[in-house]
């Protein structure tokens, strides 16, 4: 919201503050004898607080804080430039005769009387309305940091909700899984468990966690992804290629478990054709990149998995993932944290 131009409140601001300069003490005063040019100081001033709302949206907006000296010369530079433009404007328009200004004043004054008087009368306009603009989208920022706040917790007490419908006794499991592992004497079973009870682990470990580094979710990455294979076998392919320089970096949790289950849920699985799923980081981001192969059925929501995690990192770091597809595979980009 901050981040555009809020027309609708310059609209309605520069109405307003027109009218109360313009027509409102002319009613007080019952001077009322020349309306087309009262209408018409009222319509000249709207369309310059009007612009001078757009222009200094601009430049708090293009401008960031963090390459500019600072906010007092920022402010400046926003008032001299639209008064200015202003100006320039005003005057072309004046010497073409389109907009006509009153030539002959109350008082007799001079022509750089009258220019001084008419430019610091426009700069006291800008400055007002800068300050109007820049106290306005300050309480837009507060507003909005408030709502992401608020919709933050209640995510965050959604997945808590979900985590406790969708576990039975974690820990438990967890127990189970490694006395299981010690009674089983096949090696391919004993595997299989021990893989389990790693994805557990991980589960518990980070399941409140709002971070964590790339290698530990590889580790888990990498016993989920056995599982998978026990049951696909050579239906799914996995391939991980990511710079050990970028195995400190960290992501959100259970960010790459989502899209490989993912690709896994709307794409077809099969011996003769296997799915293809490539795990890589460029450009500091991690890419999940799949075969586009789509289920002629698909059961259960499409794309809520996806939304979720684009809101938790909107929520979270203040970052978008990046979603592209073409004919024949699927992409999604994510961003480190750090």
């Amino acid at each position: 919201m901050t981040t555009r131009y809020n027309k609708k409140a310059g609209l309605i601001f520069s109405l307003s503050v027109a009218m109360i300069a313009t027509i409102v003490p002319r009613i007080i005063r019952l001077d009322i004898d020349q309306p087309y040019a009262m209408l018409y100081n009222f319509a000249y001033l709207s369309a310059t607080l009007f612009f001078y709302w757009l222009a200094h949206h601009f430049f708090l907006t293009r401008i960031p804080s963090g390459r500019a000296p600072g906010k007092f010369t920022k402010a400046l530079l926003s008032i001299f430039s639209s008064v200015l433009f202003m100006a320039l404007l005003t005057y072309s328009c004046n010497v073409a005769l389109l907009l006509p200004l009153n030539p002959k004043p109350h008082i007799e004054m001079s022509a750089g009387q009258v220019f001084f008087i008419r430019l610091f009368r426009a700069a006291l306009i800008s400055s007002f309305t800068y300050f109007a603009v820049f106290y306005y989208r300050l309480l837009r920022m507060l507003q909005e940091a408030v709502r992401e706040n608020e919709s933050l917790q209640q995510s965050t007490l959604e997945a808590q909700l979900t985590s406790l419908r969708q576990q039975i006794s974690p820990h438990f499991l967890f127990n189970s899984l490694n006395t299981l592992s010690t009674l089983s004497r096949e090696g391919s079973v004993k595997e299989y468990i021990l893989k389990m009870s790693e994805v557990y682990r991980y589960v518990l470990h980070y399941q409140e966690q709002t971070q964590v580094p790339v290698q530990e979710e590889l580790k888990f990455i990498h016993a989920y992804i056995y599982i998978l294979e026990s049951r696909f076998e050579e239906g799914l392919k996995v391939n991980i290629r990511i710079d050990p320089q970028n195995l400190s970096k960290k992501i959100l949790p259970f960010a790459l478990q989502l899209l490989i289950e993912n690709a896994i849920k709307h794409n077809a699985v099969s011996y003769r054709s296997p799915l293809s799923i490539d795990i890589y980081d460029l450009n500091g981001k991690l890419v999940v990149e799949n075969d586009l192969r789509p289920r002629k059925t698909m059961d259960g929501q499409s794309g809520t998995g996806l939304h979720n995690l684009s809101r938790r990192y909107r929520l979270t770091a203040r970052k978008d993932i990046l979603i592209t597809r073409n004919a024949t595979k699927f992409k999604v980009e994510i961003p480190f944290l750090i």
